[in-house]
């Protein structure tokens, strides 16, 4: 098997050099301005310039192209929502359509206004409710009047009522609005069998456009009570997009027989998301005699919950030993009941009522006060399906009041925010160190599931964080090395046969001397390891994300901390004490006292999201979180999720990578990003209103995902995705320029031709990333006036590797 080597451009935060001890920086080396692909894929457009001095020049493979992508690049989700329901089923396809450079013209981002539409559909993956879901089949008492036999009265009704509109989806805000007025999804807009809150079906359809403001803009509550009719933005400006499907990680011509017979074989996680390009009135546009369509990754998966919390897994055990016994109940009903029901399925079950038992035992609720131990259907009673957010507020799913505004089957509380819940815990019961003492408990709970049904049974197949009853495998080894999943083993930081440049700041050179390329027992390696979730999701991106006040984003004018040397971060974050800074904030490793990553979620507390002043009268302003006057709101504050998740604290580009490869400027999409601070990778743009999630695919699914065959790939269909643009077929890296325009054979641009940029790709590249707003319009003499080759040069010099 031959593997290949893929240079990233931009990823979230790849690895990184320690210079804390001098401070400084080697002199900039010189690097190869050449791409790391070749152009055999491409057309020849044939030789350009004068006798004697013809250069060749090349025309992209695809007249047109669909970049299609998902959010998250992960979905953490059940598919048998008659017990609980952590989070919603929602995964969205979100797209952008190019047509690609004409005789050396310019591409062109399509939308609407030309006159063109994107039809969508899962390939081999046409329902979900029945042998796939049960979602609409949980009852659940939506309207509050003690039943649930009304039409639509059911959980995937019920969980989303606290989400509202008045008129649209664009976000009109009538000027008489009362709370009478609001149409609740759910409640007053009922979401259909295989629908998403937003009207659209996992059997197909055609995408909606956002426009520049963003579309699918619904509204909520806050916890301050005079903060009403906050507009969530949940599609990013310019995209196509079909929100929040109830997918399933099954596909059609697979899944025989009830949902009992469901087995880890089933589960093909990554699914193919199509697009194609029609006309107004639905007629497909033609290119190359063949209609243009292309696939991107929808990725579904289950949490591996059933593998601790049943059977002979970890938290069972523990569960008997403390006298609980009624999840035993549940395992034993399905196996004396049903013929038909797989060991997975009944395990399945049994989990979830574990959970639920737990839970009463711990929290001293009473979820399973109604069990009814005989039922073939209900089996909560009076209950009905839990929903997690009715007490642990969730900024994902929209609700960020805490109990939520409309709860039945219990009487909720103000709780934790989820994400905070859910990973303090399993951080003190079961920390999972790796010899490294990095915590396996990530990648062990998240989706571990393979493309390859063959690689899917957790008892054997040694690739697997876990076996089959929740037992960690790499505590005597470093899990990064073999251990596989939607992170592991498949994002582009997880990827060893990566190449520079990397273009990192002094932070990420940290990251690449102290972790990337270290092994286990911390000695130096050949090679690269990559990152670990925690490397991200941990104290040092929140202390970076509350540091910064910037004027200006890509250029990081104004206050930051990633701009400056790491000892400096150090000083600044862990008090000049470097092996705290790396055990507790960068690095968290859980042996370390006191359980820094425990920590990090028991002892949180939120950023100031804004700052509240109150005038003559007694009413309540609020101002920008960096006023100078006001009192701080922290997110907790107002959301009871705080600011976990879908959250301007999330982990960022610019925490590693060197400006211009960061995400946009903050604000436009205020509460989930904040001014003069970094948005969101999803919600990011860079040249002509390309997402960066066009060119990069999503985080945890990153370009260049691993690739180790047709059989041992985690991820197959991200893989064959990026080949859909790549210059010579084997190159899988984030998306070319030579996808969209004209090149020349460094593949450059012709535009830049006449400028120092023509001869050096990365410092194309560089300028790429540097072009924001209506840059691309620029004449090409402004455009290197306000971009010039040198600093570009410098900055692929100086963030190599």
């Amino acid at each position: 098997m031959t593997m290949h080597r893929w240079p990233i451009l931009a990823l979230a935060a790849a690895s990184v050099f320690f210079f804390v001890s001098t401070g400084g920086r080697a002199p900039a080396p010189d690097y190869d301005k050449n791409p790391r692909f070749a152009l055999t894929g491409l057309k020849e457009a044939g030789p350009s310039g004068a006798a004697g001095a013809a250069e060749k020049l090349f025309d992209p493979k695809n007249p047109f192209n669909i970049f299609i992508n998902y959010e998250l690049g992960m979905h953490c989700v059940g598919f048998d929502m008659s017990y609980c329901c952590i989070i919603p089923p929602y995964n969205s396809v979100q797209a952008q359509a190019v047509k690609a450079a004409e005789n050396g013209g310019l591409p062109q981002l399509l939308s609407p206004a030309d006159k063109v539409r994107l039809r969508y559909w899962i390939r081999d993956n046409s329902y979900s409710e029945g042998n796939k879901m049960k979602y609409w089949g949980a009852l659940k008492d939506v309207n509050g009047n003690g039943r649930a036999d009304d039409p639509n009265e059911n959980i995937a009704n019920y969980v989303w009522t606290h989400l509202f509109i008045y008129k649209d989806l664009t976000g009109t805000l009538p000027p008489d609005w009362a709370a009478e007025k609001r149409l609740r999804v759910g409640l007053d807009i009922p979401v259909q069998i295989d629908s998403g809150p937003s009207g659209k079906s996992v059997s197909g359809g055609t995408l909606e456009y956002s426009g520049p403001r963003g579309g699918n803009i619904v509204f909520t509550d806050t916890l301050i009570p005079e903060v009403k009719n906050i507009a969530l933005t949940l599609t990013a400006s310019h995209l196509w997009d079909a929100l929040g499907l109830p997918l399933t990680a099954f596909n059609d011509s697979r899944r025989k027989g009830t949902i009992r017979t469901i087995g880890p074989a089933d589960f093909q996680p990554y699914q193919y998301a199509t697009a194609r390009l029609e006309d107004e009135s639905g007629t497909p546009i033609v290119a190359g005699g063949k209609p243009v369509e292309f696939f991107g990754t929808d990725p579904a998966d289950l949490p591996n919950c059933y593998a601790c919390h049943s059977g002979q897994g970890v938290a069972a055990e523990l569960s008997r030993k403390a006298g609980l016994k009624i999840f035993d109940l549940e395992y034993a009903y399905w196996k004396d009941n049903y013929p038909d029901v797989s060991e997975f399925m009944a395990r399945l079950s049994q989990a979830s009522i574990n959970i639920l038992e737990l839970h009463d035992a711990q929290a001293k609720t009473a979820f399973l006060r109604d069990f009814r131990k005989d039922a073939s259907s209900n089996r909560l009673g009076e209950v009905g399906s839990i929903f997690c957010a009715d007490c642990h507020g969730d900024n994902v799913s929209g609700n960020l009041q805490t109990p939520r505004p409309i709860v039945s089957g219990y009487k909720p509380v103000k709780a934790a925010a989820l994400s905070e819940a859910i990973h303090a815990v399993h951080a003190l019961r079961v920390p999972m160190p790796d010899k490294a003492g990095r915590t396996q408990n990530c990648q062990a709970c998240h989706p571990t599931h393979w493309q390859n049904p063959d690689k899917n049974d957790l008892a054997v197949n040694p690739l697997q964080i876990i076996d089959e009853n929740g037992h960690p495998r790499f505590s005597d080894a470093d899990q990064r090395v073999a251990g596989g999943g939607c992170y592991l083993r498949r994002d582009s930081m997880a990827n060893p046969y990566v190449e520079p440049p990397f273009f990192l700041n002094e932070i990420g050179k940290w990251y690449l001397e102290n972790v990337s390329t270290r092994d286990e027992n911390g000695a130096k390696i050949q090679g690269i390891r990559g990152l670990m979730c925690t490397n991200c999701h941990n104290g040092l991106t929140q202390a970076l994300q509350a540091s910064d006040d910037l004027k200006d984003v890509v250029g990081q004018a104004g206050q930051t901390l990633r701009n400056k040397p790491v000892r400096d971060v150090i000083k600044a974050v862990a008090g000049g004490n470097a092996e705290t800074f790396s055990a507790y904030y960068a690095d968290p490793r859980v042996p370390a006292p006191g359980n820094p990553l425990h920590a990090f979620y028991a002892n949180h507390k939120g950023a100031t999201l804004v700052r509240a002043v109150k005038d003559a009268k007694g009413n309540l302003n609020l101002l920008p979180w960096n006023a100078g006057q006001g009192d701080p709101v922290p997110y907790e504050g107002a959301s009871g999720g705080s600011d976990w998740w879908l959250s301007a604290a999330e982990p960022h580009c610019a925490n590693c990578h060197l400006a211009p490869f960061v995400e946009s400027g903050g604000g436009g999409y205020f509460p989930i990003d904040q001014p003069n601070k970094y948005s969101l990778f999803r919600f990011s743009k860079a040249h002509a209103n390309l997402a960066c999630q066009s060119c990069h695919e999503s985080a945890h699914g990153s370009y260049p995902v691993r690739y180790e065959g047709e059989n041992d790939t985690v991820d197959r269909t991200s893989h064959e995705q990026a080949l859909q643009f790549s210059p010579d077929g084997k190159y899988a890296g984030p998306v070319t320029c030579a996808a969209c325009h004209r090149v020349n054979m460094k593949g450059i641009p012709v535009q830049l031709k006449g400028t120092d940029y023509y001869g050096d790709y990365w410092a194309a590249v560089t300028l790429m990333h540097f072009m924001r707003g209506d840059d691309f319009e620029l004449p090409l003499g402004d455009l290197i006036k306000k971009h010039p080759y040198a600093r570009s040069g410098d900055i692929v010099a100086k963030g190599w590797k």
